[in-house]
């Protein structure tokens, strides 16, 4: 709980930790001691988890599984760490997270399946050629900058320079810096949506964000319900964009198993990796520079940024001038140097 009033984690994570820790205590028995608790309780409670899942209607695939193990061996660790408890269970061996083997058979099933979790060219044209202005804009900073529905529900108006043709603002998943130049087609699109008077009634902190629902409230947010106590009862999670794009690919006859409007990120990610400048790309889509090269590198040029968007909108537009990506006036107001850390 203060955690979750802290900011530090947040509340649709708390509610889904919670639903399994109840569903293990369910399983195992509510009132076992928990020095009770042996292998063979684990390895039954991971074949439960696989035959029949949370809900009991379908088992869990990787993700999952990976998701729930780790939320009850963190429960335990928990437990030790603040005294509850002198050690925790034995989990045995079979009580472990699947392996890379398993997660990379089940994304050849899934793509065998569904297909890959990208669209083409095509696919995106169409959806851009057809969508209203909002989900239009949202398109753009999805496939021009890896854009996911989180980042543009908290894209605030702040962040956005259409003179510099350049959003630069900390992702809000990670509270990493990112920096996005913006081809003419994604200005064109924001300066729509910006134009836009806001629907809210009354001035407030959802004023300054970029997009907004029909009801004037952000794109996607969660409703939490608060009991005695001021302990959390329910959240709901609310992502009008992830149905107003849902929306649009069923018009357009494109929508599938594991696809919607993340699919946009992969795109992007996928076409990126072919500028082979996987530091520029890390800070254009918010992801911190791993390992000891994140701690070295303290600036990465507009130039090589622009290169890997560049790459993108010629892969959208083929024949498209990737030199003219930025608007004309730019002016003074970008450095050909940024600092991914400050």
């Amino acid at each position: 709980m203060e955690r979750v009033s802290s900011g530090q984690i947040g509340a649709r994570w708390f509610e889904d930790c919670r639903r399994i820790v109840r569903h293990f205590a369910k399983s195992v028995g509510v009132s076992r001691p928990v020095t009770s608790l042996a292998a063979a309780d684990f390895q039954r409670y991971r074949r439960l988890l696989v035959t029949e899942g949370l809900r009991g209607s379908r088992g869990l695939g990787v993700h999952a599984l990976t998701r729930t193990i780790t939320v009850v061996r963190g429960l335990f660790k928990w437990a030790v760490d603040t005294g509850l408890v002198e050690r925790a269970p034995r989990w045995g061996r079979a009580f472990i997270k699947p392996s890379a083997a398993d997660v990379r058979r089940s994304r050849a099933a899934g793509e065998r399946e569904n297909g890959k979790r990208m669209f083409t060219a095509a696919k995106v044209r169409s959806l851009i050629e057809s969508a209203e202005p909002a989900i239009k804009a949202a398109i753009l900073l999805g496939i021009n900058g890896g854009f996911g529905n989180t980042d543009c529900a908290a894209l605030s108006r702040a962040a956005v320079n259409l003179k510099g043709c350049v959003i630069d603002f900390e992702r809000p998943k990670t509270g990493v810096r990112r920096i996005v130049p913006l081809w003419p087609e994604t200005v064109a699109g924001l300066k729509v949506v910006l134009a836009t008077e806001s629907p809210l009634p009354t001035p407030g902190a959802e004023t300054r964000v970029v997009f907004h629902s029909e009801s004037g409230l952000p794109l996607v947010r969660q409703i939490v319900k608060r009991g005695k106590n001021d302990e959390i009862e329910k959240v709901t999670y609310i992502d009008r964009l992830g149905d107003w794009f849902d929306d649009l690919l069923v018009e357009k006859k494109l929508k599938r198993r594991r696809v919607g409007f993340y699919t946009l990120r992969h795109t992007f990610r996928t076409w990126a990796d072919e500028t082979n400048d996987q530091h520029a790309i890390h800070l254009v889509m918010g992801h911190a520079i791993p390992g000891m090269s994140g701690i070295y590198i303290e600036e990465i040029g507009m130039k090589r940024l622009r290169r890997v968007v560049n790459h993108v909108r010629r892969k959208l537009w083929p024949g498209a001038n990737g030199e003219k990506v930025l608007c004309d006036h730019t002016g003074n107001s970008l450095s050909d140097e940024v600092n991914p850390r400050s």
